[in-house]
């Protein structure tokens, strides 16, 4: 009967409810209070004892903390490396003028300017980098986006992870929430979910996957590289030290841009699991299982939601604190924050699978199934 299959479908519900959001939950407050900030790398290894690497900072525009950001590459303790800067705009832009004033006030570190980049493919990020790939120095290159900054010892962090030949990526989790929930949880369980903002990578083993410049046909050069070395069997470990973010643009068109550019990426790349994403988000999956509770044993759909909500949002609430070990700031800005977020993510969802065009950088670019791009 129709009681029956309602009756089912609600206890169906609840179950996924429950599991979902006592291993989600469970597992990311649980790894990432035991992972995060666990093993902050002193700066007592011996030089000779340590393997080089080639440092890329891929840079476009300049924005407002472009150099204190970049500073902070200049002032790494680790004793064997190299910075290659690869800058996407002409000789005479704002952020060439940045770079030349760090170059004078840090003459004794090494370090090169790569300016236009090389066109591989659609990918601009690659296509930035490509000339400093090709003469890095090093077999481990850290690719470190702009908007990131680093502690002195943050290099010497993600190479302790290479100290095992398996190991072909080391890469920096960062956002907090629903993001790093999942972030948390998927490296929990050994899969592939690493991001291309700050990863130190060993190019032997990219070559052996095809090489960066395979990959430039994908927006998404992060995860395509990730599975492309997870299928192939080598590990990809996570930082116990966060990316340090420190983006000079933050508004709200931009991360309006950003998340819909991120939900058409892994709607193309994982069609499935980017479609059951709302089932995972706080309203959504909570006012489905208040329906479902109310179905079956009566319970208040409002009751439900008040402690459904005041829950996850605790359970954000200690994430964030494991994240940025410690204080998150003024709590009125981050309850802010979290309300505008956990409201506005349907509807995101909604405009990112309307369509498969992105915008990025202020090209506009068309998604295929599977993940590669054309520029339209």
């Amino acid at each position: 009967s129709m009681e029956t299959v309602v009756a089912t479908a609600a206890v169906i519900m609840l179950a996924f409810y429950g599991t979902y959001t006592l291993v989600a939950h469970g597992i990311a407050l649980g790894f990432g209070k035991r992972w995060l900030h666990s093993r902050q790398q002193k700066d007592t290894t011996a030089a000779g004892d340590l393997p080089g690497v080639s440092i890329i900072k891929p840079i476009v525009g300049c924005d407002k903390n472009l150099k204190a950001n970049l500073e902070t590459f200049f002032q790494l303790s680790y004793p064997k490396c190299e910075l290659l800067v690869c800058i996407a705009e002409p000789d005479n832009s704002p952020a060439m003028s940045v770079v030349r004033g760090l170059l004078g006030q840090y003459p004794t570190i090494t370090a090169k300017v790569f300016v236009g980049g090389e066109v591989v493919g659609v990918n601009p990020k690659i296509n930035n980098i490509m000339p400093a790939y090709r003469q890095a120095q090093y077999d481990l290159i850290w690719i470190c986006d702009s908007g990131i900054a680093a502690l002195p010892n943050t290099l010497q962090e993600l190479v302790s992870h290479m100290t095992s030949p398996e190991v072909a990526l080391v890469h920096q989790v960062y956002f907090g929430t629903q993001h790093l929930r999942v972030y948390l949880v998927a490296n929990y369980f050994g899969q592939n979910c690493a991001n291309g903002m700050s990863w130190l990578i060993r190019r032997t083993a990219l070559e052996g996957v095809g090489g960066l410049a395979s990959f430039s046909d994908y927006l998404a050069e992060d995860f395509t590289i990730g599975k492309a070395l997870w299928t192939r069997r080598w590990k990809l470990a996570m930082s116990t030290m966060p990316a340090l973010q420190n983006g000079g643009e933050r508004t709200l068109t931009s991360y309006q841009a950003r998340m819909v550019r991120w939900g058409r990426l892994r709607a193309t790349m994982m069609p499935w699991p980017g479609l059951l994403e709302p089932f995972t988000e706080c309203l959504v999956l909570g006012l489905l299982a208040s329906v479902a509770a109310s179905h079956l044993f009566g319970v208040g759909v409002a009751w439900f939601m008040v402690v459904h909500v005041g829950v996850w949002l605790c359970s954000d609430l200690l994430l964030l604190t494991i994240i940025e070990g410690g204080v998150v700031g003024p709590l009125w800005k981050v309850l802010g924050a979290w309300t505008l977020r956990e409201v506005w993510t349907f509807l995101l969802f909604l405009e990112g699978v309307w369509s498969r065009e992105v915008v990025w950088r202020g090209t506009r670019y068309r998604l295929q199934m599977g993940g590669k791009a054309i520029k339209l």
